[in-house]
């Protein structure tokens, strides 16, 4: 049975889980105390218009994703500056922008070919070394 931990890609994903419980336990605590439980899914759905601008640029999905989720952050921060009790309703219209941008950006690129639901839902044994030094 521990054999398969001699496997790169496990030890990949043994050591994701590991990061993002840490990094989860961490950043969840702060957003649950400050009520901002649906930032998570707007910013991590909102991401998925970079990916679609980025494949649409021919650069790197993980970038593009990456400066989307920032550059919706601070609209969301800066929106919501003032008036707080707005907040969900920013953050609900961001994750609609953000999906349709993805979703237009992805259908209008020549001879695009991935599978789309690799990028909302992901595999974790799909882990690369690269994606580990980035956590």
């Amino acid at each position: 049975m521990l054999e398969v931990l001699n496997l790169n890609f496990m030890q990949n994903a043994l050591m994701a889980g590991i990061l993002v419980s840490i990094i989860c336990g961490l950043i969840g605590s702060l957003i649950v105390i400050n009520r901002m439980t649906f930032i998570a899914g707007g910013i991590a759905h909102g991401a998925y218009g970079g990916i679609g601008i980025a494949f649409f640029f021919s650069l790197e999905p993980l970038l593009g994703a990456g400066a989307f989720s920032l550059l919706l952050a601070l609209i969301i921060a800066t929106i919501t500056l003032n008036d707080k009790a707005r907040i969900d309703s920013v953050i609900g219209a961001i994750w609609a922008f953000g999906m349709a941008i993805g979703i237009i950006f992805i259908d209008l690129t020549p001879g695009y070919s991935s599978d789309l639901m690799s990028y909302l839902f992901g595999s974790i044994l799909a882990v690369s070394d690269t994606d580990i030094y980035f956590m």
